[in-house]
């Protein structure tokens, strides 16, 4: 209350606040009376700069938020796009690793046919069906865990 009292009784003869005074009423307060002192041109001028300062925030603040959707609507296609082409690389790497498979598969069969004619060596096997000799014992091994 002392405070309400003092500024308003020397308001007139204050040039700035004190720190006794530094309360952001008392701030907006003197922040009221400079403008209230201001003659109408400079008032005019003032009221124009206010403007001018508004329209540039506000144009700054429309242009970030445009700019935010923009990123988030590149980010999304760009997922989009993204996920599209994992797919078909998840495709085709899954068509080639089923070829492999069927492959190594039938060179399997052809194996185990050779080896129950017990005709040909590991090496001679693994010669003809293009493989390795340790394949070739691999699958072997596998045949005779089958019996």
């Amino acid at each position: 209350m002392d405070r309400w009292l003092f500024i308003l009784k020397n308001m007139s003869s204050l040039k700035g606040l004190s720190t006794y005074l530094r309360k952001p009423i008392f701030e907006k307060l003197f922040q009221l009376a400079e403008y209230s002192k201001l003659k109408p041109e400079e008032r005019e001028m003032y009221n124009v700069s206010l403007r001018n300062k508004w329209d540039a925030e506000s144009i700054r603040s429309s242009q970030e938020e445009l700019l935010k959707r923009a990123r988030e609507k590149a980010m999304a296609e760009g997922k989009a796009e993204g996920r599209e082409e994992g797919r078909e690389e998840g495709k085709a790497e899954g068509k080639e690793e089923g070829r492999k498979e069927g492959r190594k598969e039938g060179k399997a069969e052809v194996i185990k046919k050779l080896l129950s004619l017990n005709k040909f060596s590991f090496s001679d096997i693994a010669e003809l069906a293009n493989v390795t000799v340790e394949f070739v014992k691999q699958i072997e091994a596998e045949t005779s865990k089958e019996k």
